[in-house]
């Protein structure tokens, strides 16, 4: 391409002759970039005669607009003559391509993003308490007519959901009883007392880690799912097809996977509790203590006191993971990032109430002195 400048006074004509398109070089354009570094005086014109282009692209046309705008911001009014019919098309195309950046918001103040949080707290809060109610209403439903139920969905969602969950709980739950047992022993070997880790292990256990672990890993195992599949649905519109045929999304869907959390989380919550007390026994073999005695000292202190609170906390719990796993995926948003977003939200917001159930359940029991 030939770049031909000629300068008359304050107007610039800039003549093009030739093909514009990705193979031209840059350096076409240099003499034309020195006029423009100049400071003009008044309010100088520029003109791009495009008459004697003989090819043009997208690319030629970005070359083309990025003079144009380096001109203007210069102080040059900028006009252009002669381009080609067959040409006009692709250069509108350029042009329109070719939009301003959007304005940077205005920061918010530490307040203002205190307000913010606050509302979407709340906000958050009427829609787990909505979700609760209607969630309250079907169980009542369900009682007056259990056989009005297909019990066969909770078959297979405690299977998949609870069931399949043992060996990853087993996992956590013995490398748990082991190491409280070893960092006990290491303690406790100092006064000759290393029987008493036993009962550490044993009360533990099955009093607040055994419920604790597998309401975690059931959270983010089982109620990542129940996020996943709902907010999968939401987005492909299943969701709004049942609730237009007349059915309850709440009864559909929510309520047997909440059943079947609640059903096998105190099961899995037994294991976890056995499979910890075990591997504390590992720790008390090695130091030569008979099983026997490990099992005897384990088992004495935890009565039956001890043993119901696990499993009311295992029940709680499920109930926990299944009711807040499903609210996240029924209030998915639309969108290709709305399953991920259900997902990270249901599995941070059970981890949150279970721990926070957990520390009132911990002060409630020392209150009433169990």
């Amino acid at each position: 391409m030939l770049l031909t400048i000629k300068e008359s006074g304050p107007e610039t004509t800039v003549s093009l002759a030739g093909p514009l398109n990705v193979s031209t070089e840059s350096g076409v354009w240099w003499p034309l970039n020195e006029i423009l570094s100049r400071r003009p005086a008044g309010t100088p014109r520029l003109t791009l005669d495009l008459q004697g282009l003989t090819a043009l692209d997208l690319n030629g046309s970005a070359q083309i607009l990025a003079v144009l705008e380096t001109a203007e911001k210069s102080g040059r009014r900028v006009t252009t003559a002669g381009l080609p019919p067959r040409f006009e098309t692709i250069f509108r195309l350029a042009r329109e391509a070719i939009r301003p950046l959007p304005q940077t918001p205005p920061r918010i103040s530490f307040w203002e993003e205190v307000g913010r949080v606050a509302m979407e707290l709340v906000r958050d809060l009427r829609a787990l308490t909505s979700f609760l109610g209607e969630l309250t209403a079907e169980f009542l439903r369900l009682i007056i007519r259990p056989f009005c139920f297909n019990w066969r969905n909770v078959a297979l969602v405690a299977e998949r959901s609870g069931i399949n969950a043992v060996p990853i709980v087993a996992l956590v739950s013995f490398l748990v009883g082991l190491i409280i047992a070893f960092q006990a022993a290491m303690i406790t070997k100092v006064f000759g007392a290393e029987i008493y880790v036993a009962t550490l292990v044993g009360v533990s256990v099955v009093r607040e880690l055994g419920p604790l672990i597998a309401a975690i890993v059931l959270a983010g195992r089982s109620g990542s799912a129940y996020s996943a599949e709902l907010g999968a649905m939401r987005v492909a519109e299943e969701i709004d097809a049942l609730t237009t045929m007349g059915l309850s999304p709440v009864r559909e869907l929510a309520l047997p996977r909440v059943l079947a959390q609640m059903l096998t989380a105190p099961v899995v919550t037994l294991i976890a509790s056995f499979v910890g007390i075990f591997g504390g026994s590992l720790v008390l073999l090695s130091l030569g203590y008979t099983a026997v005695t490990y099992w005897s000292m384990a088992v004495e202190q935890v009565g039956l006191a001890t043993f119901l609170i696990g499993l009311f906390k295992s029940f709680v719990f499920g109930f926990t993971v299944g009711a807040v796993g499903c609210q996240r995926g029924l209030a998915a948003g639309d969108g290709p990032g709305a399953v991920g977003e259900a997902t990270t939200n249901g599995v941070v917001t059970n981890i949150v109430v279970i721990a926070v159930l957990d520390s009132l359940f911990a002060v409630l029991f020392y209150v009433v002195g169990i």
